[in-house]
């Protein structure tokens, strides 16, 4: 993977722990939503209305699923307030999980990752903030960015 992928996977991977944070702060949790980064680098953000996570979550894998078929697509993060699962959880249970999948990495086996970033809220004069812990990520072969057959 070259730099310039990094810096563009990185760069969609910031805006969507941010995103997600500032949900986080303001309402304590937030609804899933995907983010895509096309070949010309903009970046579109996508949701639904659906309230249950799990629904909400498998409709936006629909969406991007029609949206890869219609057009450039170079990396795609989906974001989920979920808990860690037991066999990797260190200190924190709750996290951020981005799902990230790039063009770039189509050939690889190990294309696709979760990145999961524990958080937890804190509340100090009135005012809650997020602290992010080290993230942990996980890798497997990519779901949606995937080689033509």
């Amino acid at each position: 993977m070259s730099d310039n992928h990094d810096d563009r996977a990185m760069l969609v991977l910031e805006k969507a722990v941010y995103r997600a944070q500032a949900f986080l702060e303001k309402t304590q949790s937030f609804k899933p939503f995907l983010m895509i980064l096309d070949d010309d680098g903009n970046i579109d953000i996508m949701e639904n209305e659906v309230v249950n996570s799990t629904e909400s979550y498998a409709l936006l894998g629909d969406t991007l699923k029609i949206r890869i078929k219609e057009s450039s697509v170079d990396v795609i993060v989906m974001v989920v307030d979920t808990l860690i699962p037991e066999n990797i959880v260190q200190d924190v249970p709750s996290s951020i999980r981005l799902h990230l999948e790039e063009k770039s990495q189509v050939d690889k086996s190990v294309s696709a990752r979760f990145i999961y970033v524990p958080y937890t809220l804190h509340k100090v004069e009135g005012e809650i903030f997020t602290k992010l812990h080290t993230p942990i990520p996980v890798g497997f072969p990519a779901e949606y960015i995937v080689k033509e057959k």
